[in-house]
């Protein structure tokens, strides 16, 4: 009897196990027929594994095969349109996007994200007017569409529109639940900027403190509101700077300039010296700290001392040319010339130099002037300066 009932439960758990097996089988079976029939193509995997390496041609190439042998897989087709503008294939984006909206099978989803994705194509290829149009129609349909809130945004940047652009990046601040307060704050410096050349004052101040008290990393709005008392209060424009300094040190350079102009005002030249001193103590390798100072220290004529600075700027960064261009002014001003030497600096002097190389951090977007905005992918604060090493055995 005991032997009976171990059986019996034996058995029991073995048609658990199998009715199990059995229930699963038939949700796979069920699975594989509700499955979009485009993701069984060969093209569908290859694509999306071209895409996540990076092989932006190749993805588009699978995944048209994948839109030929199945029409009906929208999804796809929103993917490839965005991924042919990526790769600057702008007309056949359009195309692609004005055929999937003259489709009648689409999902409102499927035809705002069409609309939104058109309007950057537009952008994209030049056409500003039909971009805002396009936009527009899709934030009618979808007053919270973050696709087209963006665009538009970008639009109105490249227009210079930037009280327009302010105000739909608060609007997708508070959509994203995002702290946007950094590209905030360059707006509203660029807004300062644009009053400052009107000769609107009061506004300017205005956009650039309030730029300040979005994020005090805002280096334009710093530079701004110093140029703004630069004249009449050259002392408040050198304590300005020298916040921003605190602030954002490595972009400290920037204000070089502008600083020993309201020391010189001020009548406090020294200053400048003890500045330049110290951002050198902080790093070692700032050779435009030494390059700033040798300048200053050649107009009193203390061309020794300028020379010496200059050659460890040298060592700091040896590709700078403006730092041997100034090591030859400093050999003229010590009287070591020559005629081939005289030729060599008049040469340089009319060249065009690569003198501050900068690259975007997110696009490797390369520049020879400090951007606060990417031209190329457009973001802020991304543009730096490219540290290079120095030679072996350098110092």
């Amino acid at each position: 009897m005991p032997d009976t009932a171990l059986l019996a439960v034996v058995l029991a758990a073995i048609a658990g196990i199998l009715a199990g097996r059995a229930w699963a089988g038939a949700l796979r079976s069920r699975e594989l027929r509700d499955r979009p029939a485009f993701r069984t193509s060969v093209h569908y995997t290859e694509g999306l594994h071209d895409l996540a390496s990076g092989q932006l041609e190749l993805a588009i190439t699978e995944l048209t095969k994948v839109t030929r042998e199945h029409p009906q897989a929208v999804e796809v087709m929103l993917v490839l349109s965005d991924l042919l503008r990526e790769a600057g294939q702008v007309e056949r984006a359009i195309q692609m996007h004005q055929a999937l909206l003259a489709r009648g099978d689409l999902t409102r989803a499927e035809r705002v994200q069409a609309m939104a994705s058109m309007g950057t194509d537009f952008r994209k290829a030049g056409f500003l007017d039909r971009a805002a149009r396009t936009y527009d129609e899709t934030l009618q349909a979808d007053p919270g569409n973050i696709h087209a809130l963006i665009g538009q945004q970008k639009l109105h940047e490249e227009q210079r529109h930037w009280r327009d652009a302010y105000e739909i990046q608060t609007r997708l601040a508070r959509l994203r639940k995002s702290d946007d307060s950094l590209v905030l704050g360059y707006l509203q410096a660029e807004m300062g900027l644009e009053a400052a050349r009107r000769g609107q004052r009061e506004g300017a101040e205005s956009a650039f403190r309030t730029a300040l008290a979005l994020d005090r990393r805002v280096f334009p709005a710093h530079i701004g509101l110093a140029d703004l008392h630069l004249g009449p209060d050259p002392r408040r424009a050198a304590a300005i700077l020298e916040d921003a300094v605190q602030i954002v040190p490595e972009r400290a350079y920037l204000a070089f300039d502008r600083l020993e102009r309201a020391y010189d005002a001020s009548g406090e030249p020294s200053r400048f010296v003890d500045f330049c001193e110290r951002i050198i103590r902080r790093d070692a390798r700032d050779w435009r700290a030494r390059l700033a100072l040798a300048r200053h220290l050649r107009a009193q004529g203390k061309n020794e001392e300028a020379l010496g600075l200059l050659l460890r700027a040298v060592e700091a960064n040896p590709q700078v040319l403006l730092t041997h261009l100034e090591v030859w002014r400093t050999l003229r001003a010590l009287a070591v010339t020559s005629e081939e030497q005289e030729r060599y600096l008049k040469v340089a002097e009319e060249s065009v130099f690569y003198a501050d190389p900068h690259i975007c951090t997110v696009c490797r977007y390369r520049t020879d002037d400090v951007l606060w905005r990417c031209p190329h992918c457009h973001d802020w604060n991304t543009i730096v300066e490219e540290r290079l090493g120095p030679i072996a055995g350098a110092r």
